[in-house]
């Protein structure tokens, strides 16, 4: 079974997860201090206090039938005019780095 999850910690010492957010990214993502990613229990962790995080995936999608298969997750942060993120590939779990 796959595992993979984002997980923050928020400004008021609260935590929330992918799988249990409530509200969604878009409404906690301004009050997030550290942000990681739970791999199958491998924790990438990201620097904490930075100006901004970012999580987000990535998919493909068949047009003929609509199904749709993830393809990788990552997530990030903002360092200067950069955007570091962390991508894992949903298939080969292989981890890549990428500054955009």
């Amino acid at each position: 079974m796959n595992k993979k999850k984002w997980k923050a910690k928020l400004k008021d010492n609260s935590s929330v997860e992918e799988d249990l957010v409530t509200p969604n990214w878009t409404q906690v993502k301004k009050d997030v201090i550290s942000l990681e990613l739970d791999n199958n229990g491998q924790i990438i962790q990201l620097p904490s206090n930075m100006p901004e995080y970012i999580q987000g995936k990535t998919a493909s999608a068949n047009l003929i039938n609509g199904e749709c298969t993830l393809e990788s997750r990552y997530i990030g942060f903002s360092l200067g005019n950069n955007i570091v993120k962390i991508r894992i590939n949903e298939h080969s779990n292989n981890i890549n780095i990428e500054i955009d």
